[in-house]
């Protein structure tokens, strides 16, 4: 209860604001259009794990997001926004994120379906190629020799960018404070509250068996002195299960540190989920260094990823679903940029999956993948 007054306190603080006096826009709001296509072409040779498996080959792969965005100014200086996403290669998720920004000198509110503060605000190591922090190693390793990839997504086995239970771009409310600080250091704070764990659904949550009443917080640093720059983060969620439920409360945790100086770069990302209804624990470390040439269109990184899943515990006594497992993966990637808006990333990658069960075999895959990225 004090979870949802807190946010609600916030919300209707911030309405009151621009329900003072009357106020207009300068004009209607209008959208424009933006957006990107990436292509992917590459081999894989993985381990054949059973009879009628065969996994190694080429392909070719999609990913493509168009988004509409657009804001207003209110005389009173308060802006409203907001922002759609429409997926271009997608089987069910048709739209990925909708939501309406409002800013302010109070800071910004995000209210829809978006990631929250915690997610938003994490720092981790950049790297060119596709994204091996988010779990789009599964399109070129195969997960079956461990059960599946449950935990790749929004979970430390495939990334550190967390939502606790995994509750991914649900309806929620997110509060961001303006920056604040001295000198070159900067910090900003950021709050969500997420009712329920439903994505792209308005249907009455079950609070007796649903996870429900969520809340993340996450904070980032960033300071620059000189040529030197510095980024941090720490953030930490909890989802509500059910009242009527044995289940523990889902939690996650993140953290980040990276270096930044002429170029060069350096750091570390860690996210831990405890009492995830599907998975139990899980950690993920991500770890890399990387390169931007100042004045040339050239950029290096070299990324590695060790996670650790606790799994089912029916899995891991021999039924299905998720077992206990280790996920590797190192990466080698060079970015061209090509010309504005237009950049191709080579990536040499090797990944391994060892099941701690003993059910599978250790599965391997040695991938070569090749990029080309149109932005609008």
């Amino acid at each position: 209860m004090l979870r949802t007054r807190l946010f609600a306190s916030t919300a209707l603080a911030t309405f009151a604001l621009v329900g003072t006096q009357p106020v207009f826009a300068a004009e209607k709001l209008s959208l424009k259009v933006g957006g990107y296509m990436e292509q992917f072409f590459g081999y894989t040779n993985q381990n054949k794990e059973d009879e009628g498996s065969d996994f190694s080959g080429f392909d070719v792969k999609s990913d493509t997001e168009i988004f509409f965005r657009g804001s207003t100014t209110l005389d009173n200086g308060i802006e409203f926004g907001v922002n759609v996403q429409l997926e271009g290669n997608s089987s069910s998720d048709a739209i990925d994120e909708s939501y309406m920004i409002v800013k302010g000198a109070f800071g910004e509110l995000n209210i829809g379906s978006e990631n929250s503060a915690m997610y938003k605000l994490h720092i981790a190591p950049r790297n060119f190629g596709f994204g091996m922090n988010s779990g789009d190693n599964v399109e070129w390793l195969n997960f079956d020799s461990v059960g599946g990839n449950t935990g790749v997504f929004r979970g430390p086995f495939g990334s550190t960018f967390l939502e606790p239970g995994r509750v991914n771009d649900a309806n929620r409310i997110t509060y961001y404070t303006p920056r604040f600080g001295f000198g070159g250091t900067k910090i900003q704070l950021g709050g969500s509250f997420v009712p329920d764990s439903q994505e792209d659904s308005n249907a009455i949550v079950n609070h007796d068996s649903d996870l429900n009443n969520g809340v993340t917080g996450g904070a980032q640093l960033r300071g620059k002195y000189g040529d030197f720059e510095l980024f941090a983060s720490a953030g930490l969620g909890v989802m509500q299960s059910g009242d009527q439920s044995d289940d523990a409360d889902p939690t996650a945790y993140n953290l980040g540190l990276k270096f930044r100086y002429k170029g060069w770069e350096a750091g570390a990302s860690y996210g831990e989920a405890l009492d995830d209804q599907s998975i139990g624990d899980s950690t993920g470390l991500m770890l890399g260094v990387s390169y931007v040439a100042p004045k040339g269109p050239w950029s290096l990184s070299l990324s590695g990823f060790l996670a650790d899943r606790d799994g089912d515990p029916d899995a891991r006594n021999g039924g299905s679903g998720p077992r206990e497992a280790n996920y590797d993966t190192v990466q080698l990637e060079g970015a061209y940029a090509l010309g504005p808006g237009v950049s191709f990333v080579g990536t040499l990658g090797y990944a391994e999956l060892r099941d701690q069960t003993n059910q599978s075999p250790t599965n391997e895959a040695v991938y070569a993948v090749s990029q080309l990225r149109l932005s609008f």
